[in-house]
């Protein structure tokens, strides 16, 4: 176990507070415990959707496909006629 060495802390109403310890006795857990864990879970579960994009199968499939249809792309075709702005010399 890592030793704890940061302090958090946090200001609620009395009721969020009251509400927190009845669940943290509920779960045998101190009410330092309790927040940590679940601030820590939440994260996690935060991090983790905020990292992935999910799509039904059938979606993610047709947009696989999709990338090998060459289209015309005209937007793309005017500005690579465009001249350059900047040139590598």
């Amino acid at each position: 176990m890592s030793t704890k060495t940061e302090r958090f802390e946090i200001r609620l109403a009395e009721e969020g507070r009251n509400q927190i310890e009845e669940a943290a006795g509920t779960v045998g857990e101190s009410l330092t415990e309790f927040v940590r864990n679940a601030a820590i879970q939440r994260a996690d579960r935060v991090l983790a959707l905020s990292s992935r994009t999910l799509m039904p199968a059938e979606q993610f499939d047709a947009m696989i496909e999709s990338l090998d249809v060459a289209d015309d792309a005209p937007a793309m075709t005017r500005l690579a006629e465009r001249a350059r702005r900047y040139v590598r010399k």
